[in-house]
């Protein structure tokens, strides 16, 4: 499985891509420590709830997220701008608590 997040506005730029067939995540093409199993678990959990898309076309600028995760020749992605699911506070604070945002 591999699962890449991506976060961007207007000042920032992270991404971070996990790849638990390596063993490895790189945070911004830096090589990082990080439990790939837990972390990828909780993701997994989060974003099984979230829309497939959703976008606030009032607003212009501010805050874009992307989910990708790649399982068993499947790609789900999952697409926001300005516009968040319910659950988006526990995954800015997953991202948070290892060092990630």
């Amino acid at each position: 499985m591999k699962i890449t997040i991506t976060l961007s506005g207007l000042s920032n730029f992270t991404q971070l891509i996990i790849d638990d067939q390596k063993q490895e995540a790189k945070l911004n093409r830096t090589k990082i420590n990080l439990n790939i199993d837990d972390f990828s678990s909780k993701i997994l959990s989060i974003v099984s709830s979230w829309d497939k898309r959703m976008v606030n076309e009032f607003v212009l600028d501010g805050q874009e997220y992307m989910v990708r995760i790649e399982k068993n020749n499947k790609v789900y992605d999952y697409y926001g701008r300005n516009k968040y699911p319910d659950n988006y506070r526990e995954f800015i604070t997953l991202l948070k608590e290892n060092n990630i945002v």
